[in-house]
């Protein structure tokens, strides 16, 4: 009983020290989802007015140089999948595996970002050209260069003819969401149909596409992997949560098997002592 006393001992502490470091894992999340949200709203500005800006020229099918960034065709895929580079963030790795699998096929190019989609993808027999880690800390800007630049290099070249991203979308701290993102060919936003407005384009509507369509795919590769960051932080915060809530379960319950045993074994002790007076 001595013995068993004190493994439940052991069993508590571990349970509490495991509580322990999952509140604080939690914490850590927290702070730094706050930190991405703010970064998202100081972004949004740019990112809103380079997407109106593109997508009001894509809408106008008749300016020379639309159709090379908006029309479909058959050929491979240059597929992003962004990943955490570390895991304890409950199913959203396995969510954003399937939703990768299901979306590339043999013949498309993928780049890892991520370690956790490096790894992941190794089991598939993909054509992967390159692998960029995620990092613990905010993506900065400067950072997705080049990843981008390889995207870039392969769609220009007509290698590929369409870029993707499978990352997690976040919806809210409770719902994360595995998607793909085609960016190249850009889709026509039916928002921007039949606006009314002439525009009048220096040195020429193709030119000013041009110039402006690599800050496009800049913008909405980075809101990626914004959207990647924040996810991972909120599943984690959730996981360490539950882990939290179920290691004290764990320790109530193995404090109170220990005071029955230890009331146990106190009132065996009297009764030994009881019957060894009463002979």
């Amino acid at each position: 009983m001595a013995q068993n006393l004190q493994q439940l001992k052991k069993r508590i502490k571990t349970s509490q020290s495991i509580a322990q470091i999952a509140k604080a894992m939690e914490m850590i999340a927290a702070s730094k989802i706050r930190k991405a949200q703010a970064a998202v709203e100081k972004h949004s500005p740019y990112a809103k007015k380079i997407y109106n800006v593109v997508h009001k020229m894509i809408a106008d099918k008749e300016l020379d140089g639309v159709e090379k960034f908006s029309k479909e065709r058959e050929g491979k895929k240059a597929v992003f999948v962004i990943s955490p580079d570390k895991g304890l963030c409950g199913g959203l790795v396995v969510n954003l595996l399937k939703k990768a699998s299901s979306y590339i096929s043999e013949d498309d190019y993928v780049i890892a970002v991520g370690k956790k989609a490096a790894s992941g993808i190794v089991k598939y027999d993909y054509n992967v050209l390159a692998s960029f880690p995620m990092g613990t800390g905010f993506p900065r800007y400067d950072d997705m260069f080049p990843m981008i630049d390889i995207a870039r290099k392969f769609y220009l070249s007509g290698e590929v003819v369409k870029v993707a991203i499978v990352y997690t979308e976040f919806k809210n701290m409770l719902i994360q969401e595995a998607v793909v993102d085609e960016i190249f060919p850009i889709k026509p936003d039916e928002r921007f149909n039949d606006s009314g407005i002439d525009y009048i384009f220096e040195p020429s509507p193709e030119q000013v596409l041009r110039d402006i369509v690599p800050y496009y795919f800049e913008v909405e590769f980075y809101n990626a992997l914004m959207n990647s960051y924040a996810s991972e932080q909120a599943a984690r915060m959730t996981a360490m949560s539950n882990a939290k809530e179920n290691a004290n379960e764990i320790s109530a319950s193995l404090t109170n098997i220990y005071n029955k045993s230890r009331q146990e074994k106190i009132t065996n002790e009297i009764l030994d002592l009881a019957n060894g007076q009463a002979i």
